[in-house]
Formats: C-alpha cells, structure tokens, sequence
C-alpha cells in the first residue's frame, strides 16, 4: 500500500469528534461548558472541534453536526454534592440522565427534531459537573472550580479511546 493509500484509508476510519460548551457563562457554575472548551483550548486537546454553544440548542446541532462523536458539557441538575463530576449518554438515555435545558429548546428534544435537518453524531455523551450556584456572575464556585481538571481530564480521555 502507498503512503498516501494509507493515508487515505486513515482519514476514512478517523471518527471526528465535536466537544460543545453549553450554559450562560455569566450565570456562576452554569458557564462550566465555556470554562471547559477553554480548559480544553489550552491543553491541546486530540483531534476534536470545541465550541461554545452558550444557551441556543440548535447551535449546538449546528457544531455537532457531520461529526461521529460529540460530547456535550454542562452544568448538571443532579441530586448531588456541588463539584460532583458525571458522564452520561444522550442518545441513549437512562432514567438517572438529567435533563440538558437550554433557554430555548430542550436539548434532548432538540436532538430529536434536529436529527433530520442536522447530520447528528450516533454518540452523543454529556458530560458535567454539579453546580453550586447559578447566580449572575462569571466565576466559577470554589467546588466548581476545584472538579474543572477532573471534568476536563475525563473528556480528553474520551476523545482519546475509539468507543
């Protein structure tokens, strides 16, 4: 086989992958998608496109779209302590899966109704962290802040394996 046949044929088996921020950065813990694809930024993440989403469900299509991965990250409402890290998938979701909700569209009902006019990845993951505030302001908790490189950590990991 040729250099640029295997080159080729490694292009074609590569799974691109979209890491997407969402929540408002100027609402506390919910700016922990934007703190991440920053964290994410300057850690020379593998091959993936990072974006910010911000609160706009179908933006978040839009960037995921074409990609065979995505991982979305949010803030997480879970009955848990603040700074709690979680991974979950979204399509295929569990009964313990919170619900990602945008200030304009449900994210999973987003996904449903953008499935036929985006290419939407078949692997859709969220990944989070628990907030302790939503308060206006564009820190971070302390809790927050101190499970950012756990959060962060996880999603490289992700990028990093083939499933």
């Amino acid at each position: 086989m040729t250099a640029n046949a295997e080159e080729a044929t490694d292009a074609a088996t590569s799974t691109t992958q979209a890491v997407v921020g969402v929540g408002s950065m100027v609402m506390s813990d919910d700016g922990v998608g934007y703190h991440a694809i920053e964290a994410l930024r300057e850690r020379s993440t593998p091959a993936a496109t990072l974006t910010h989403a911000g609160t706009t469900a179908f933006l978040a299509l839009e960037a995921m779209s074409g990609a065979d991965r995505a991982i979305v990250v949010d803030a997480l409402a879970l009955d848990a302590d603040p700074g709690t890290v979680r991974e979950f998938r979204l399509d295929k979701p569990s009964e313990e899966s919170p619900e990602v909700t945008m200030h304009d569209f449900s994210f999973s009902d987003a996904l449903a109704v953008g499935s036929s006019a985006y290419d939407l990845p078949e692997e859709v993951l969220l990944a989070g962290i628990v907030p302790e505030t939503m308060t206006p302001g564009v820190g971070l908790s302390e809790a927050v802040e101190d499970a950012l490189p756990e959060l962060v950590s996880r999603i490289e990991r992700r990028l990093a394996t083939d499933t």
